[in-house]
């Protein structure tokens, strides 16, 4: 090899490792500095907790009254330890299942409903509709098991799936059909719980808009898709001394003038 280009290659060699050196002692005085102007580009996004959660919905709706749901998924509840307030929020209803399809029944709804009774909060029920079998047999049902008085939340109508065995137009049919029932008992509309995306799927558009709308959403979002919902049930992740499982979070919008609107007459 020739000794002029030997040592030109020594010299570009000799001039990398010294440009490696002086980046080196350059991150190594500067890399506090390089670590908080880079991570002012990278810094995530606050960690959405079950807590944050909470405390935005009611930043975005300061008017909302605090409310849960239960069935016998949590279990035999302690209602003589039940925690009855949340971050400063009071627990102001109270909803519960009662029956599920044509023949189901809650196995703790007796008494969930007797000592909810004794609480200072508004009462409700739900029935848990089952999109393969019979509305009016469903409907018979629901009305045969429960008794609601003046004062007590309307009653409540849980669709949430879709039927394996007939069209869309006659699951809304069977849905309509169990409200109408319910109503000329009871003498009031009922009210619709259902998810955000079965709401635009099957019941917007198709003379269901004129219920109140109880809406299930869970994901990091400031509101509902659904339009002119009541209720937004906001969390499944709850925690309530006197409850072992986890509970249903609601926030009814409206103050207290929605909440007595939702209550029998």
């Amino acid at each position: 090899m020739p000794q002029k280009q030997y040592s030109s290659r020594i010299w570009v060699i000799v001039l990398i490792l010294l440009t490696l050196l002086a980046a080196g002692v350059f991150t190594f005085r500067h890399s506090n500095w390089i670590k908080r102007e880079f991570t002012d580009y990278t810094r995530p996004t606050p960690k959405w907790t079950e807590s944050y959660k909470f405390g935005k919905v009611f930043e975005n709706f300061p008017e909302g009254i605090l409310g849960v749901d239960i069935s016998e998924n949590q279990g035999e509840i302690n209602f003589q330890k039940l925690q009855l307030q949340l971050q400063n929020r009071p627990i102001e209803f109270m909803v519960i299942r009662v029956t599920m399809g044509s023949d189901g029944i809650d196995k703790r709804f007796k008494q969930n409903w007797r000592e909810a009774s004794k609480l200072p909060l508004v009462k409700g029920v739900y029935h848990y509709y089952r999109p393969n079998e019979n509305s009016t047999k469903q409907a018979q049902h629901f009305i045969k098991n429960v008794k609601i008085q003046s004062g007590d939340m309307i009653p409540v109508l849980d669709i949430e799936k879709h039927s394996t065995i007939q069209s869309r137009d006659r699951l809304r049919q069977g849905i309509k059909n169990w409200l109408n029932l319910v109503e000329a008992h009871f003498g009031v509309k009922p009210m619709i719980y259902t998810g955000d995306r079965f709401f635009w799927d099957v019941l917007h558009g198709q003379g269901f808009d004129e219920y109140p709308i109880w809406v299930a959403n869970y994901n990091p979002i400031d509101k509902p898709e659904t339009k002119n919902w009541v209720i937004w049930q906001f969390s499944e992740e709850g925690n309530l001394e006197g409850i072992e499982e986890r509970i249903d979070l609601n926030v009814l919008r409206g103050g207290r003038f929605q909440l007595h609107k939702l209550k029998m007459p």
